[in-house]
């Protein structure tokens, strides 16, 4: 992590300024490594020119985050205790952020990222002293380096073993609920420790809907199952989606299938370097114009993927991120026929010197259960 600590301090030295604080979760769990258990959890990194580098913790991380971070950051409590062997900040997170931005007289802060609580903090301190660093955060976190795809492609090798065990175990009258049980228990065995978000494992006319909650809903004998899922590996996301027709589906169904890939097909022939995030979003609105079904696409076109399963870049009609070799970000293309069906195919995806490269590739795109 020390290449990533020396990033930050990079910052420094590019704004002219005399520290940083860092106080997304997820941010800091970039610069230190250590691992985030539930994401509301409050902590702030703090690193000055001198070389110092500071994290302040809950009393009831601090133990395990000792143990996590390397031995150039000091690990202080804000929690008071009566424990000897704890570093005490000796106040709370609101005043030791109030007293860090005071005693410099030009400070960067992760605003964009910042809790609530924390950006109140700051409208009520100097904001003279304070530059944003979001942009250069976020540029960081969108270039991803070789282990972090690594992991990446570890997670979506996971995530497809999970996907093909669920449609192993396809039947007529399956419930969604006991399929995406059926995934969490296949990626547990892999040791998975936590989901990238909760599975998605919809049929008609539940996966009409592009976010849904699977339920005791029964697969028909002629139907459309949408999987949705995700997993974490030490901390980086997967996300893939793939529409299975169950027994022969409509016209319309097919039609929708075919579009959706096509779409697709279009994007990863057509993405390089250079070129606007919503040059994409673009091509594929066109393809399933072409169909008649550019109406029913109701989302942006994906998201980029890594500490969190949303972050930057964002694939849409409205952004002008140009695309880089190591953005990792997925391309996810839906038609959405409210109350009937819903057709979606999702693919993970880097940015190299050559074009796009899809990194779950080794799943069908289009697939077709052993029996129906």
């Amino acid at each position: 992590m020390k290449s990533r600590l020396n990033k930050l301090l990079s910052i420094l030295e590019q704004e002219n300024l005399d520290a940083t604080i860092v106080t997304g979760i997820h941010n800091i769990q970039y610069y230190t490594g250590v691992k985030i258990v539930t994401e509301d959890t409050l902590m702030t990194l703090y690193t000055s020119k001198e070389g110092e580098i500071k994290l302040y913790v809950p009393l009831l991380e601090y133990y395990r985050v000792l143990k996590e971070v390397s031995s150039d950051i000091e690990v202080y409590s804000f929690s008071k205790t009566i424990l000897k062997d704890v570093k005490y900040a000796g106040k709370g997170l609101k005043d030791i952020i109030v007293d860090l931005i005071k005693s410099h007289k030009k400070i960067g802060l992760d605003y964009k990222f910042a809790p609530t609580t924390i950006v109140t903090t700051i409208a009520d301190t100097n904001k003279d002293r304070i530059v944003d660093i979001s942009g250069h955060i976020s540029r960081h976190r969108m270039i991803k380096e070789l282990d972090e795809v690594k992991t990446i492609k570890k997670a979506i090798e996971v995530t497809i073993k999970g996907i093909i065990t669920a449609i192993d175990n396809l039947y007529t009258g399956v419930e969604e609920s006991f399929l995406a049980g059926i995934f969490e228990n296949r990626v547990r065995v892999e040791g998975v420790e936590e989901y990238a978000f909760p599975p998605l494992i919809l049929f008609k006319p539940n996966n009409s809907y592009p976010h849904n909650l699977p339920s005791r809903t029964r697969l028909k004998t002629k139907d459309l199952v949408l999987i949705d899922v995700g997993v974490k590996v030490n901390g980086y996301c997967s996300d893939l989606t793939r529409t299975i027709p169950w027994g022969r589906p409509t016209y319309d169904e097919r039609r929708a299938i075919e579009a959706v890939n096509e779409a697709i097909e279009e994007v990863i022939d057509y993405g390089e370097p250079g070129i606007k995030a919503k040059e994409l979003a673009l091509k594929a609105i066109n393809v399933l114009k072409k169909y008649g079904l550019d109406k029913y696409f109701i989302h942006g076109l994906g998201h980029g993927i890594g500490l969190k399963v949303h972050e930057e870049p964002y694939i849409n009609t409205r952004s002008e991120t140009i695309l880089e070799p190591g953005m990792v970000f997925t391309i996810e293309p839906g038609v959405y026929i409210p109350g009937k069906y819903g057709v979606r195919i999702e693919e993970d995806v880097i940015v190299t010197s050559k074009g796009l490269k899809v990194l779950s590739k080794r799943l069908k795109r289009i697939l077709t259960p052993l029996r129906s």
